[in-house]
Protein backbone atom coordinates (compact mmCIF):
# COMPACT_ATOMS: atom_id res chain seq x y z
CA UNK A 1 0.00 0.00 0.00
CA UNK A 2 1.65 3.51 -0.91
CA UNK A 3 1.71 6.22 1.77
CA UNK A 4 -0.24 9.27 1.06
CA UNK A 5 2.96 11.27 0.43
CA UNK A 6 4.23 8.93 -2.32
CA UNK A 7 0.52 9.26 -3.95
CA UNK A 8 1.32 12.91 -3.65
CA UNK A 9 4.37 12.34 -5.41
CA UNK A 10 7.02 14.03 -2.78
CA UNK A 11 8.41 11.49 -1.34
CA UNK A 12 10.98 10.43 -4.02
CA UNK A 13 12.02 14.08 -3.98
CA UNK A 14 12.26 14.29 -0.43
CA UNK A 15 14.39 10.69 -0.05
CA UNK A 16 17.20 11.96 -2.51
CA UNK A 17 17.20 15.68 -0.79
CA UNK A 18 17.65 13.73 2.15
CA UNK A 19 20.27 11.49 1.21
CA UNK A 20 22.16 14.92 -0.02
CA UNK A 21 22.27 15.73 2.99
CA UNK A 22 19.68 19.02 3.20
CA UNK A 23 17.92 19.46 6.43
CA UNK A 24 14.23 19.64 6.69
CA UNK A 25 14.09 23.76 6.28
CA UNK A 26 16.55 23.34 3.27
CA UNK A 27 14.10 20.46 1.88
CA UNK A 28 11.20 23.32 2.65
CA UNK A 29 12.74 25.76 0.39
CA UNK A 30 13.64 23.21 -2.72
CA UNK A 31 10.16 21.72 -3.27
CA UNK A 32 8.07 24.46 -2.33
CA UNK A 33 6.14 22.50 0.99
CA UNK A 34 5.33 23.01 4.25
CA UNK A 35 8.18 22.06 7.00
CA UNK A 36 5.61 19.60 8.28
CA UNK A 37 4.82 17.66 4.97
CA UNK A 38 8.86 17.34 4.83
CA UNK A 39 9.08 16.07 8.57
CA UNK A 40 6.32 13.88 8.37
CA UNK A 41 7.66 12.50 4.92
CA UNK A 42 11.49 12.02 6.76
CA UNK A 43 9.36 10.23 9.74
CA UNK A 44 7.84 7.53 7.71
CA UNK A 45 11.31 7.23 6.00
CA UNK A 46 12.84 6.49 9.10
CA UNK A 47 10.14 4.29 10.18
CA UNK A 48 9.89 2.57 7.09
CA UNK A 49 13.33 1.94 6.64
CA UNK A 50 14.28 0.80 9.91
CA UNK A 51 16.48 3.93 10.81
CA UNK A 52 17.43 4.85 13.86
CA UNK A 53 17.95 8.38 12.88
CA UNK A 54 18.33 10.97 10.31
CA UNK A 55 21.76 9.65 9.41
CA UNK A 56 20.45 5.92 8.46
CA UNK A 57 18.66 7.60 6.01
CA UNK A 58 21.30 9.68 4.70
CA UNK A 59 23.55 6.45 4.60
CA UNK A 60 20.58 4.24 3.11
CA UNK A 61 19.54 7.08 -0.19
CA UNK A 62 23.11 7.88 -0.71
CA UNK A 63 23.83 4.45 -1.82
CA UNK A 64 20.65 3.95 -3.90
CA UNK A 65 20.74 4.18 -7.46
CA UNK A 66 19.50 7.59 -8.80
CA UNK A 67 16.14 7.81 -9.94
CA UNK A 68 13.38 9.87 -11.75
CA UNK A 69 10.45 10.90 -9.18
CA UNK A 70 7.65 12.84 -10.16
CA UNK A 71 8.77 16.24 -9.51
CA UNK A 72 12.26 16.08 -10.49
CA UNK A 73 11.06 14.21 -14.01
CA UNK A 74 12.39 16.79 -16.92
Amino acid sequence: MRCEWEKLGVLGPIYQLVGRGLSDGEITDELKLTEVTVHSCVAWLLHFLHCRDRAGVVLYASAAPPAKWGLWAA
